[in-house]
């Protein structure tokens, strides 16, 4: 499937349309002042990394080029964009309220005017897998909620809930699953002690063992 190494993913900060709740696809819609800070506080989980990503990779969506660009102010590493990283064209569905765009989600409805699921998987597992496979070091991909979903995807997990924004996934090949080659940790920046917390993330995991 995807070459089992090291990474990293993180989705964009908040969006002005993660603000009004619609749905952007592949529609540009910047980050918000909200969202700048996001990834800007992201820097001290970045700093306390023990393997630190030697190149980002991020979407030509300008959320992901402006998050990984700040984010970056904390690594000063090799950034490129790649285009099959951006999230699902939805079609019709762009601009939607989250609540109207649920049936794509849900039921894996195909968007009219958009991109099949199919056709997305097939895009984001080509992204990951160049961008895997064309390094020998850790890699850190800046992209979108859509695309967690769809490596979850790829091999069979679906997760129950959204991807949070600017929080940082590490996949830890792991020989010892089956059915999803990592295990996976989320780190955060946990406010009140000022600590750097990593742990299981659930998203991946607690669907992994509904599938076994």
């Amino acid at each position: 499937m995807l070459p089992p190494k090291h990474f990293y993913m993180i989705r964009h900060g908040e969006t002005e349309a993660n603000a009004a709740r619609v749905m952007a696809g592949s529609t540009d819609s910047p980050l918000t002042e909200r969202g700048r800070q996001q990834a800007q506080s992201a820097h001290s989980v970045l700093e306390s990394l023990a393997i630190k990503p030697q190149t980002i990779i991020h979407s030509h969506l300008s959320r992901a080029r402006d998050t990984a660009h700040i984010l970056n102010d904390a690594l000063d590493v090799h950034i490129y964009e790649d285009d099959d990283l951006a999230e699902m064209h939805v079609g019709s569905f762009e601009g939607a309220s989250y609540e109207n765009c649920g049936p794509i989600f849900e039921r894996e409805m195909n968007p009219p005017g958009g991109e099949t699921h199919d056709d997305f998987c097939a895009r984001i597992r080509r992204g990951l897998h160049n961008a895997l496979e064309n390094h020998d070091h850790s890699v850190l991909v800046v992209c979108h909620g859509g695309v967690l979903a769809a490596l979850g995807k790829l091999y069979g997990i679906r997760a129950k809930h959204l991807f949070e924004n600017c929080h940082l996934y590490e996949f830890e090949p792991d020989g010892t699953k089956e059915n999803f080659p990592w295990q996976v940790w989320q780190h955060d920046h946990e406010k009140s002690s000022g600590k750097i917390i990593r742990k299981t993330a659930v998203l991946f995991h607690e669907a992994i063992e509904e599938i076994s």
